[in-house]
């Protein structure tokens, strides 16, 4: 008997947690989901992001997240970035959250208004980075142990959002003293009192103080939890459980989300089909076959991934130029950046780089002289137009292929299309909307009263909100 109760234990813990994976740009990325037992319908979801060097094992291990998600009925979701870490700068692992609420929507019947995002070190790093860029899918969010290194920005068009920041007083590794840097950003975007509500010894405990500014501007609250003592690690000490605190203030926020989310289609504009065409125009290096495109995917690495993940302001670029070499039959493709100005590296030209012919050389969108070897190694293309298929990029110092960000290795090309590029989303502003008047239209345009709402679909700013 004892045996088939342990049995059936091991079994809802295998049904509670399970690893599982999923494709974004290209890559299959993993995680982990914790799945309370009669979970109900329409339950809110936090993701859950792990520092640098672990993973998504050792955040749940860490979180402790269980018993709250059981008793409130949420399903948590671990990711895994790459090598151990996330892009704190770029679009990739935006991407990937936003592919992981799709999927527990569709899976779990998740509420896509009540979604939260938390991290812990560099995954609290990645949280504030989400903050400007996806405010608009995210209902609260909380980083632990972690903020910008480099100082925090908070973009004007973000909505006002709240924030539970999660910080050990004796942390060596982010620092306690910069964290007050990084709430000052959000209390005065979010309109909240530079005065905090100050709590010490929080429910009892000496170590703990909480600092709560709010409320601001659409009721929002960014609030401190100061674990005095604590060094760089998830405090969950003395009865108090960080994931409980978490839990506790995030539950109270959602954010109107349209759901399915309105995406816009990269759809290609104009296909060039010789060099003397391209030539003094800006242009968008894809392969079709595979909805896949070139970029710069940060300050200095080449990227390849679907076109939501290459067509993204965030990136450093998505757009080419061709630039004629001295060299005979070779060109140099100078990436653009998305302001439309040439793409620079510590001040001095990016282009496509590859493997060099000779010696060795990060692949990078690089410098003329890249680790001492000339720029005819590893960034002169031969470019061939074949009709019917499109442009091969062979590099000019091994004479193989380029197919994706890896080095140009292959001894038979692919083909990519030279293009230029526009967005069409399925639904747009009516043209008598501005985009930033703060006024609500219904979808025919016309203006109504914001105050006095029937349920439905409306335009504010831009971007469509529901109204439940």
């Amino acid at each position: 008997m004892k045996r088939l109760l342990a049995t059936f234990i091991m079994v809802l813990c295998v049904l509670a947690v399970a690893a599982e994976s999923i494709k974004v740009g290209g890559l299959t990325r993993s995680y982990i989901t914790y799945v309370p037992r009669n979970l109900g319908a329409h339950r809110p979801l936090l993701i859950s992001c792990h520092g640098m060097n672990q993973d998504a094992n050792y955040q749940k291990g860490m979180l402790k997240i269980e018993t709250v998600a059981d008793t409130a009925k949420f399903v948590t979701v671990f990711p895994e970035g790459i090598d151990k870490g996330w892009d704190i700068s770029g679009s990739r692992d935006i991407n990937f959250v936003l592919a992981l609420i799709d999927e527990m929507v569709e899976k779990y019947d998740i509420d896509p208004c009540r979604v939260y995002l938390s991290g812990f070190s560099m995954g609290g790093m990645f949280t504030y980075h989400a903050m400007n860029k996806i405010a608009d899918r995210i209902a609260a969010f909380a980083p632990i142990s972690g903020y910008p290194m480099g100082g925090t920005t908070a973009n004007a068009n973000v909505r006002p959002i709240p924030i539970i920041h999660t910080h050990g007083t004796s942390d060596d590794v982010v620092t306690f003293s910069n964290v007050q840097n990084s709430l000052n950003v959000w209390i005065r975007h979010n309109g909240c009192p530079t005065k905090a509500t100050v709590t010490a010894n929080y429910r009892g405990t000496p170590n703990i103080t909480r600092h709560v500014w709010g409320p601001g501007n659409d009721g929002v609250e960014v609030v401190l939890m100061e674990m005095g003592g604590k060094g760089h690690w998830i405090s969950n000490d003395y009865g108090v459980l960080t994931g409980d605190e978490i839990w506790k203030f995030c539950s109270r926020y959602s954010v109107d989300v349209v759901y399915p989310a309105e995406k816009p289609q990269v759809v290609i504009d104009q296909r060039f089909t010789s060099i003397e065409e391209a030539s003094g125009k800006k242009f968008a290096i894809v392969n079709e076959a595979d909805g896949m495109a070139l970029y710069g995917s940060d300050n200095q690495n080449l990227g390849y991934g679907d076109f939501s993940e290459a067509f993204d302001d965030g990136n450093s670029g998505y757009h080419f130029r061709l630039v004629k070499s001295s060299v005979a039959n070779a060109w140099l493709l100078r990436l653009v950046s998305p302001d439309g100005s040439d793409y620079s590296i510590w001040g001095s030209p990016g282009y496509l780089n590859s493997q060099p012919a000779d010696g060795w050389c990060s692949f990078i969108l690089g410098l003329n002289n890249q680790n001492g070897q000339d720029i005819k190694n590893g960034a002169l293309w031969d470019i061939e137009y074949v009709e019917g298929k499109g442009f091969s990029l062979k590099n000019l110092g091994t004479g193989l292929y380029l197919r994706d960000a890896a080095p140009a290795k292959y001894d038979s090309p692919a083909y990519f299309t030279f293009c230029t590029t526009q967005l069409v989303s399925s639904v747009r502003p009516p043209s008598s909307v501005r985009p930033a008047d703060g006024a609500v239209y219904d979808l025919q345009g016309r203006r109504v009263n914001a105050d006095h709402l029937s349920p439905g679909i409306y335009v504010k700013n831009g971007r469509k909100v529901l109204v439940k």
